[in-house]
């Protein structure tokens, strides 16, 4: 890969829903899980200037086989979030890129494509850091989509004899490389995030569940993995 400046950090947010039984929510709205991801993304800007970019796995694809009642409550979530981030001053503060991926964001009802296109539209020509909202993702579909999309732009470049390393992660949905990457709720696990993305990232698998997760905790990772010496393979 291609070497970048700054840092990219990923983000699995697991165990909301073992959270919500924890505490004896039976009707859980996920109101919990995006205050954690605003906080999350809040900290992160302000106070490490060295994150370029952070990408947070909001929805699977396989959250989309879901049953209907399950998949509203997650859309209806979605919808809230990206309201909630639309309407936050440090998308505009910070200058901002917001954006949101997945192969499969075209099955989305037509509220949640909403304001996927207005968050989109309205940090489209920020230059600061990105925030990569990851939607009916799955990093299977990435490379799938990547390897048919570089297929057909050799097919219709002739004079390109190979197909090179850093062509091919132009068509990746997020093609620079992740340094670090979090997930909460206890699972040791990558569950298909991103795979090509994460050859060399430092793992951190944390216990707490998370709406849990906070800012304390996270600074705690950051601090560790300044700590570490990254040898990328060597």
């Amino acid at each position: 890969m291609k070497e970048r400046s700054g840092i990219h950090i990923g983000v699995i947010p697991d165990g909301s829903r073992r959270w919500a039984k924890k505490n004896g929510i039976k009707d859980y709205d996920g109101r919990q899980s995006g205050i954690a991801m605003e906080k999350i993304v809040k900290h992160v800007f302000e106070k490490y200037p060295e994150v370029a970019e952070l990408s947070i796995w909001a929805m699977s694809t396989e959250n989309i086989g879901r049953v209907e009642s399950d998949k509203s409550l997650v859309y209806s979530l979605l919808k809230g979030k990206i309201n909630d981030l639309i309407r936050h001053r440090m998308l505009s503060k910070k200058d901002i890129k917001v954006n949101v991926i997945g192969s499969r964001l075209k099955e989305m009802p037509q509220e949640v494509l909403n304001v996927v296109r207005e968050i989109s539209a309205q940090t489209k020509d920020n230059k600061g850091p990105i925030l990569n909202l990851c939607i009916g993702y799955g990093g299977k579909e990435e490379i799938l989509n990547a390897v048919m999309e570089s297929s057909r732009w050799l097919r219709s470049n002739p004079m390109i004899a190979k197909l090179h390393e850093n062509i091919f992660e132009g068509f990746l949905m997020v093609p620079r490389p992740l340094d670090i990457v979090i997930r909460t709720g206890g699972e040791k696990r990558l569950s298909g995030f991103m795979l090509y993305q994460i050859e060399y990232a430092e793992l951190f698998f944390v216990d707490t569940l998370w709406p849990d997760f906070g800012t304390k905790e996270f600074d705690k990772i950051m601090k560790e993995f300044k700590q570490r010496n990254r040898r990328f393979g060597e």
